[in-house]
């Protein structure tokens, strides 16, 4: 899916369609009262919708940005913020490529404030980034002494190190300007080359712990920690070096379903029993943000396509209403269930999702043709699982004979149109 536009972020912001702005309002009191240097995570799964809340975060500390008002949000505390601090944003992952961390933030700083520097501050930022760029990890070859046999290049590479330090301080005051604090917000962390990560996070440890900096660092902390342990190898604790590095840790609300789908999809709840099922799918199985959005837009295109004829035979009813919406579900979440379900042998998959699923059991039910009125209401959503597993049965072991082969060949049509993971956008006509 197309990552959201500066405006669309801005709306969410506008209407809290997101449910975010009390954390918003939240963190930007947090970093009002803050007086020394500074860590703090802004943990998420992938696709929770980190990078928009940071950047919401970027649109409050602009006081170029109006009409961003929200009853959430705490306008006195957002002017302070806007006075009192200067915040830049780094993307992690789109810098990766370079040869190393401070090279790149370097950089980025240069491009993005050019006011606040002059040509001399300029020069001597990019003298540090060439005599960085053979720095290749700042813990482990911080000095190397191995190397240094003689006094005269010892010192020398100490005094290189101390000199370094005190660049980029220099740099760092001149960056802030009349401002009190800095705020540096590096994002998409985990999605760095193992390597870069480290690096990154030494290079904040060791070059810009002032108690006038706050870095705001958005990451899925458990992934992250993995990726710190692969580097530094199997018996390393990496779980345990970001306790340490990190000051806070902000774990982001989990976003409304029924909300995010309604105000931010124009998803209706229009009683249709494929939407209803397609919601229990994405509430059983935990989607984040953008795997809802990958959702909807699929499940639009598929059932267009199975409506193409615009005659929906009875038959045909679990597989467009139960079996296609399950299947996209599994395709996101999990693709051996995927691979099992499409391959008729999804059976334990069905079974478990039916009996949590409202829609599902409502439309089962339809399928039992025995008296109820003597039955409870467990016998009554058992033996409609049942029902639901014999109607996939009937569609996945008989391929090829009559409406049955039919059905199947319709479902492999439509999951085929989708890929291994959708990337269609939801600002089309889904929309």
């Amino acid at each position: 899916m197309k990552e959201l536009t500066s405006e669309q972020i801005l709306e969410h912001l506008r209407n809290n369609t997101i449910l975010r702005n009390n954390q918003l309002s939240m963190l930007v009191k947090l970093l009002n009262s803050l007086k020394e240097n500074t860590v703090l995570a802004i943990d998420g799964a992938w696709g929770s919708g980190k990078t928009v809340f940071v950047k919401q975060l970027l649109m409050l500390s602009d006081d170029t940005i109006q009409g961003y008002g929200h009853n959430t949000l705490d306008e006195t505390a957002i002017n302070l913020l806007r006075e009192k601090q200067k915040t830049f944003y780094f993307n992690a992952w789109e810098y990766d490529y370079l040869g190393d961390a401070l090279s790149a933030m370097l950089l980025k700083l240069i491009a993005d404030d050019d006011e606040s520097l002059n040509a001399a501050s300029i020069k001597k930022a990019v003298s540090m980034i060439n005599i960085s760029a053979g720095l290749k990890n700042i813990t482990h070859d911080f000095i190397d002494i191995d190397n240094k046999t003689r006094k005269t290049d010892l010192v020398k590479a100490v005094k290189d190190q101390v000199n370094r330090h005190d660049a980029v301080n220099e740099f760092l005051n001149k960056l802030k300007g009349d401002s009190e604090r800095l705020i540096f917000v590096i994002d998409e962390l985990d999605r760095c080359r193992p390597s870069f990560a480290v690096e990154l996070l030494e290079v904040v440890k060791h070059y810009f712990m002032r108690d006038d900096v706050t870095f705001i660092i958005t990451t899925n902390v458990n992934q992250l920690s993995h990726t710190i342990k692969k580097y530094y190898g199997s018996d390393f604790d990496g779980y345990a070096y970001l306790n340490k590095f990190f000051d806070f840790t902000l774990d982001l609300r989990k976003v409304s379903i029924e909300m995010y789908t309604r105000s931010v999809l124009d998803w209706a709840d229009d009683g249709m029993i494929v939407n209803g099922v397609a919601r229990d799918a994405i509430e059983y199985y935990g989607f984040e943000m953008r795997e809802i959005n990958s959702y909807y837009s699929s499940l639009q295109l598929v059932n267009r396509f199975l409506a193409r004829n615009n005659n929906w035979r009875k038959d045909q009813y679990p597989t467009q209403l139960v079996f296609v919406p399950l299947a996209l579900a599994l395709k996101i979440k999990n693709d051996r269930l995927y691979e099992q379900f499409t391959s008729g042998k999804g059976e334990g998959a069905l079974r478990d999702f039916a009996a949590n699923s409202y829609s599902t059991l409502g439309y089962a039910e339809k399928l039992v043709n025995e008296d109820r009125s003597i039955l409870s209401q467990e016998q009554i959503k058992g033996m409609a699982v049942d029902a639901l597993i014999v109607e996939y049965k009937n569609i996945f072991a008989s391929e090829g004979r009559g409406r049955s082969g039919e059905n199947l060949q319709d479902f492999h049509e439509a999951i085929a149109l989708i890929g291994s993971y959708t990337t269609i956008s939801v600002e089309g006509d889904e929309q």
